[in-house]
């Protein structure tokens, strides 16, 4: 069985256990939701806020927002299943201001409610910054992870213990590998930027780790794009402070074996709000509308520290209420504005992309 099935499929086992209509509902119920896992089991854990992780999202990016930065996030998905699927982020990033290198860790934990699957994974990040023309920068980045996870049968409810009567009875005949595994994955990624436009391409998985006992429990790379542009209708310095009002149309595409996935946001950027709204959906696929969202982000910044919070809803009813996304993100970091945009010529080392910061 899948690993990341698996943990979903504990979801509507516990439902199934309160669930009292016979047999007959009983597999609805499961069809349904197995059918919601299948499309989603390519995909790794994405963030409603992107770019506050976007080391995750390309290791490309790392020191090119600012000099360091820290943050941590938290996402509650599926709301309405029994409590939910958690995740949880941390990065950090650091620039050498006197070369063209940046580094970074990132660290991420998948948890599905009541002791059933999990995964940890830490990551090392390196970047290069190179300078093409004055208002055209590349960035290279790899980053070389580890993680670890466990499935669990906690919880999870067979054919061979339902009663005519959908009551449960007798331990299943089932035989699990549930061991904890190990892998290491490695990821890759590219940008291409201006002072107002960037274009990413990013790998992750690139080795296809093994991620499981069995012969098919690896984890198929993963090959993601990004880009967008932000229009500035306003921007100034007060107090040494940069200060803007903004649109930024974002793009991202992301391809995993047969998994397909679009998200496009827009945000707005007055200073030191940001508000952004957004959809996601899975171009070529069937019945869409069950996988597709939409979502609203909202930012504040505030002398280095951010605070952000993104919703994602399900855009049409399903027989199973997988509810809402909640996620909050904390963060701080340390940006020079008068070296980014005040200075230019050989003085200029480099230029701060302008994608946005939640």
């Amino acid at each position: 069985m899948n690993i990341r099935l698996h943990g979903f499929l504990q979801f509507v086992c516990r439902g199934c256990n309160r669930w009292q209509g016979g047999l007959a509902r009983l597999w609805l119920l499961l069809f349904s939701l197995l059918f919601v896992s299948t499309i989603t089991l390519a995909q790794e854990s994405t963030s409603t806020l992107p770019y506050a992780h976007r080391l995750f999202l390309n290791p490309a990016f790392t020191g090119l927002l600012s000099d360091y930065s820290i943050t941590a996030g938290h996402r509650s998905q599926w709301t309405g299943v029994n409590g939910g699927y958690n995740t949880q982020w941390a990065s950090g990033e650091y620039r050498f201001t006197q070369s063209k290198n940046g580094v970074g860790a990132t660290v991420m934990a998948d948890k599905a409610p009541a002791g059933g699957y999990q995964k940890i994974q830490a990551g090392l990040l390196y970047a290069y910054h190179a300078k093409l023309k004055e208002k055209l920068d590349l960035s290279a980045g790899m980053q070389v992870g580890y993680g670890s996870q466990k499935p669990s049968a906690g919880g999870l409810i067979f054919e061979d213990q339902l009663n005519s009567n959908g009551t449960v009875t007798n331990p299943t005949s089932e035989i699990f590998g549930l061991d904890r595994t190990s892998y290491l994955t490695l990821s890759g990624g590219l940008l291409l930027f201006t002072p107002q436009f960037w274009l990413g391409v990013s790998g992750h998985h690139l080795n296809n780790p093994k991620v499981g006992e069995m012969s098919a429990s690896t984890a198929a790379p993963v090959l993601q794009f990004q880009t967008g542009y932000k229009f500035y209708v306003k921007s100034y310095f007060n107090r040494d402070r940069f200060e803007e009002i903004s649109f930024i149309p974002t793009v991202s595409y992301t391809h995993q074996r047969s998994f397909n996935r679009l998200d496009a946001t827009i945000y707005a950027n007055i200073t030191p709000v940001t508000l952004g709204l957004g959809a996601t959906l899975l171009p070529g696929a069937k019945n869409t509308s069950i996988a597709s969202t939409i979502q609203g982000i909202v930012g504040v910044t505030h002398k280095g520290f951010k605070i952000g919070y993104g919703y994602r809803h399900p855009l049409a009813a399903s027989p199973v209420a997988i509810g809402p996304t909640h996620e909050l993100v904390l963060s701080f970091e340390k940006v020079d504005y008068l070296k980014i945009f005040k200075r230019s010529g050989s003085d200029k080392k480099y230029n701060r992309i302008s994608c946005p910061a939640f």
